[in-house]
């Protein structure tokens, strides 16, 4: 049995009479990043919210490892929301540790976690200032860590990564990487694509309350492969225009992207009519972003 399993099942909410999420299922195991994604007004924040138990569904269940949410502790789960909660005039580690309290923690061991993530996201001189002095960023930072301090065993993030530079995206990233290590269970919810490739092992596609892509990460950038290739020298490769077998989709004198027009001949055809006369730098499959498959599939829906 997985250490940890959250299931929610055929969850249902309206408010008044919108349709906010309609009938959503899906399972997240511990160990596993989950990517709920979707475009503005999909019903991701609800469903979050109801997960957190902020609201109630109308219809369904939310589970964790077996047990009704609603019966189990809060403690047992982190929320950064992609709206701030922070106490504007209170100190950096005293809110912290409030925070940690508030979770079960007692107030030295809240003291020393909160020393410990503010020291490894770079905050460390903060201790004593004001939230309200803060930057955008450094009030992401402190966010998370106060959803993040009592270690819980679902962590909720939405928008973990606004506001942070580039450096303080990795470090984050480490973060939850050890976290997940730990066979937690991590739901990440946001619109840079580019992290959710990174980091999540199993997307949710959401979209006007349904889901419309729903499974492992490998398994949708293998299905929505276009058995296009990439090819690349030091010097120029116009004479694949001459090649019969393949199509070209885009070129650059030394780099072509290209896919067989036959699906049938095996990419060791291609080969053999480039002896001779390239060295090759580099060849690879293309598969495609996950940003242009949730564009391709929010647009095809948006047409039925």
């Amino acid at each position: 049995m997985d250490k940890n399993l959250l299931e929610i099942k055929n969850l249902t909410k309206r408010f008044y009479d919108s349709l906010v999420v309609n009938d959503l299922s899906f399972k997240i195991k511990g160990g596993e990043t989950f990517g709920l994604l979707g475009p503005n007004g999909a019903g991701k924040t609800t469903t979050m919210r109801m997960i957190m138990n902020i609201i109630l569904p109308d219809e369904g269940e939310i589970l964790f490892n077996g047990i009704d949410r609603q019966k189990t502790k809060g403690l047992h789960f982190g929320y950064l929301p992609e709206e701030r909660g922070l106490y504007p005039r209170a100190k950096v580690l005293d809110m912290l540790v409030y925070f940690g309290t508030l979770n079960n923690l007692s107030h030295r061991k809240a003291e020393v976690e909160a020393i410990r993530y503010l020291d490894r996201l770079g905050m460390i001189e903060f201790t004593d200032s004001r939230i309200d002095h803060l930057s955008k960023g450094m009030q992401q930072k402190i966010q998370f860590i106060a959803a993040f301090l009592h270690d819980p065993d679902v962590l909720i993030l939405d928008e973990p990564f606004a506001g942070l530079d580039p450096i303080n995206q990795v470090v984050l990233r480490e973060i939850l990487e050890e976290y997940r290590a730990n066979k937690k269970i991590l739901l990440i919810s946001t619109h840079q694509m580019e992290q959710a490739e990174r980091l999540c092992d199993h997307i949710c596609l959401i979209n006007n309350a349904r889901v419309i892509l729903d499974g492992k990460m490998s398994e949708i950038k293998r299905k929505f492969r276009e058995n296009a290739y990439y090819i690349e020298s030091d010097s120029d490769l116009s004479f694949l225009h001459e090649i019969e077998e393949i199509s070209i989709l885009e070129e650059n004198k030394t780099a072509y992207k290209f896919t067989m027009i036959d699906k049938e001949i095996p990419v060791s055809t291609f080969f053999s009519r480039l002896k001779g006369r390239a060295k090759i730098r580099k060849f690879e499959i293309v598969e495609p972003s996950l940003h242009d498959i949730f564009i391709n599939l929010i647009q095809e829906k948006s047409k039925v």
